[in-house]
């Protein structure tokens, strides 16, 4: 048997808890403002502000839609 050494679901419940509590006193303006912002801080965030097609269709190819919609 192996022994998990990453745990994906801790991962995500984390982040969740940690963004909610930085945007839970935010009108939904901040909160797209916080998120842009956010988003333009990482390389792919420039990428796609800047239209690179190469970092948006490598972004949709790791992230393809569910089967259900």
């Amino acid at each position: 048997m192996r022994t998990k050494t990453f745990d994906a679901v801790k991962l995500m419940r984390d982040l969740r808890d940690r963004l909610s509590e930085e945007m839970g006193h935010m009108t939904p303006d901040e909160r797209v403002r916080f998120i842009s912002q956010r988003a333009a801080s990482t390389e792919l965030g420039r990428k796609l502000a800047e239209g690179d097609r190469d970092a948006i269709q490598q972004a949709d190819a790791a992230d393809p839609p569910s089967a259900g919609g």
